[in-house]
């Protein structure tokens, strides 16, 4: 048989709710020249009987003795690919028809580019609609550093790219760990066009059964990445990264002036070794411009949510006077003191 251009990489366990519409999915793509290779995962449930019931030839199936998890489980994956190109695909989601030719057609036209992912569209266990993420391609580089902008199965990465970062390595949030590694090394793109249905699953590991372990793992990533850019010895206070991924309320319960405007001091601190550190995906006016929005959307939040006097205090000491009349005519409109 002829060498297929692409691989597609989909990991199974007690799926089998959701298994047969994401595996439809990928198989009335319109680009077709790919192999499924599906690992599952030492599931209980019926997975293994959905996969075995499909004839389709691109399928490559594969049974973990045992529960490997995710980290384990993705790399025995990449190493079995027979392409140099693998898509990710979860087993509870739904690609939608052109994701694999469009995404497939950008790389073979960008190689200097090592990954390439795009929008989602999330939605519940029932398929209906819950939100659609908007983010500005142009600014997924710095907004990347302090928080995952993409959803792992929206992916196609090379599969060199992953091998020279080491694959996946941590047993949690193990894909923002591996996509901070591939920032920091290659170029990285993302089609500003929606190409997958990102399901909100209550027996999901990270967003359900080990949230905790995955959020800890997700802050200490951040952590990291501030560190690259700010030096080995930077040190921030935990309420600072929340604020940074707009999770205000640590920063807020303070109710410390100083305390916020020190966090922008901060920001703007980080914003300028972004800037001075040599990247692919550096680009100076998309970095200032996602800066700014960054810093307006923190401090229309706490001239929102602060007392009125306090409201007052911050805007005189960020200088956000412009800001201030607008967030705060609206608190007067609504009765907001």
């Amino acid at each position: 048989m002829q060498k297929p251009k692409l691989s597609v990489l989909m990991p199974v366990h007690n799926a089998e709710r959701f298994l047969t519409e994401a595996i439809d999915s990928v198989l009335q793509q319109t680009f077709t020249d790919f192999e499924f290779i599906i690992i599952d995962d030492g599931s209980t449930d019926g997975s293994a009987a959905i996969i075995n019931s499909y004839t389709d030839p691109r399928i490559r199936f594969y049974q973990n003795e045992t529960n490997l998890s995710i980290s384990p489980t993705l790399n025995k994956g990449i190493a079995l690919a027979s392409t140099g190109l693998i898509a990710r695909m979860d087993a509870d989601d739904i690609c939608h028809p052109e994701r694999l030719q469009k995404q497939y057609g950008y790389l073979a036209a960008n190689p200097d580019c090592a990954m390439v992912t795009c929008r989602a569209r999330v939605i519940t266990e029932e398929g209906q609609f819950v939100e659609q993420d908007d983010f500005k391609s142009e600014y997924y580089y710095y907004n990347s550093i302090f928080e995952s902008w993409i959803y792992h199965p929206t992916v196609v990465y090379r599969k060199e790219a992953v091998e020279q970062c080491g694959g996946y390595t941590v047993p949690y949030s193990e894909d923002f760990e591996l996509f901070s590694k591939l920032y920091k090394r290659f170029k990285i793109h993302t089609l500003p066009e929606t190409l997958l249905d990102y399901r909100v699953n209550t027996q999901s590991l990270h967003q359900v059964q080990k949230k905790k372990e995955y959020e800890q793992a997700h802050l200490e990533q951040i952590l990291q990445n501030l560190k690259y850019y700010a030096g080995s010895d930077f040190t921030i206070p935990a309420a600072y990264i929340e604020c940074y991924r707009h999770n205000f309320t640590p920063l807020l319960a303070k109710g410390s002036v100083d305390g916020i405007v020190d966090c922008l001091r901060v920001l703007h601190f980080l914003t300028e070794r972004i800037q001075e550190t040599p990247n692919p995906n550096r680009e100076p006016a998309a970095i200032v411009q996602a800066a700014f929005y960054k810093r307006s959307f923190i401090l229309s939040y706490f001239l929102q949510h602060l007392p009125l006097l306090k409201a007052l205090q911050l805007t005189a000491k960020t200088n956000a006077w412009a800001l201030a009349k607008k967030v705060l005519k609206s608190r007067v409109k609504r009765g907001i003191s």
